[in-house]
């Protein structure tokens, strides 16, 4: 069975992240992002990796979302202090070149986001030169064990200018019958974009809260996913700070969703037993400090 985490992440210095691990049966890793260069989250993921598998960790496969520092930060650290303890497969990205021209929110000149860009680039060169990699684009499909994965969008669907968050690329995954949405930080013309191209594919059993439950995507997107549970890569404070917001109001008090999950106080533990065993519920728990 295939059992996917969302970390807690230290918001002390940023008050925002996301980092997911969705172990296999093979007990390898599919991983997503990985949280903010925060001093000593690289060390958290890197523990938690083997606590959870014997040996060196094996990640099949890690996945970027998109570069800004709260996804790729701990990235940056791990290679750098743990590089030769993991054996890692693929990397997969569709991040933005660096000639690539301003954005609506002028990526270039703002938060170091241009700094960040080619810092993993260099990562990549420096430390992961023996891994493949793979430039994922809207269509592509690959198959991880019993996880089926799909990308729905990347930053080359955009047909105007947007910010630096609708450079996310979202995936679709599946397994056991269940279905789940990542969203990364997509914005407003990322859901226009999916809605419009592919509005079957997004009705799922689980969606991810797209810029942490800060503005991001719609409203309109969320109700097509008909989602039962929401993964809140945020903190109940935040969340309470946005409460106004028009895509959270409608998550929190008009979707169909049953459960919000929320990864700030605690990491939490989905595992997705067979579709229609157990009452067709998620097994959902929470694990152990340290």
């Amino acid at each position: 069975m295939a059992v996917l985490y969302q970390l807690k992440l230290d918001q002390s210095i940023v008050d925002c992240g996301m980092s997911y691990v969705l172990q296999l049966d093979s007990g390898h890793f599919f991983l997503v992002d990985g949280g903010y260069f925060t001093p000593g989250e690289a060390e958290n993921l890197y523990r938690f990796l083997c606590a959870h598998t014997e040996g060196k960790p094996v990640i099949d496969a890690w996945f970027f979302s998109h570069a800004h520092q709260d996804h790729v930060g701990a990235f940056l650290d791990m290679m750098e202090a743990h590089r030769n303890d993991l054996v890692i497969r693929k990397l997969i990205y569709n991040i933005q070149p660096l000639a690539l021209p301003e954005t609506s929110e002028g990526w270039r000149q703002i938060k170091n986001d241009l700094a960040t860009v080619k810092r993993f680039y260099e990562v990549v060169e420096q430390y992961c030169a023996d891994v493949q990699k793979i430039t994922p684009h809207t269509g592509d499909k690959w198959q991880l064990d019993e996880v089926s994965i799909e990308v729905l969008y990347t930053h080359e669907d955009l047909d105007v200018p947007s910010t630096f968050n609708d450079h996310s690329t979202v995936l679709r995954l599946e397994t056991a019958g269940w279905s789940l949405l990542l969203l990364g930080d997509l914005y407003k013309e990322g859901s226009r974009i999916l809605l419009a191209h592919c509005p079957e594919k997004l009705k799922c059993d689980i969606v991810q809260v797209a810029h942490h439950g800060f503005a991001g995507a719609t409203p309109e997107l969320y109700r097509a996913t008909e989602a039962h549970y929401a993964l809140w890569p945020s903190t109940e404070k935040n969340i309470a700070e946005n409460i106004t917001r028009e895509a959270n109001d409608y998550l929190l008090h008009h979707s169909g969703v049953r459960r919000h999950l929320i990864g700030g106080k605690e990491t939490i533990r989905l595992g997705f037993p067979p579709r229609g065993e157990r009452g067709d519920n998620l097994e959902i728990g929470t694990e152990p400090e340290g």
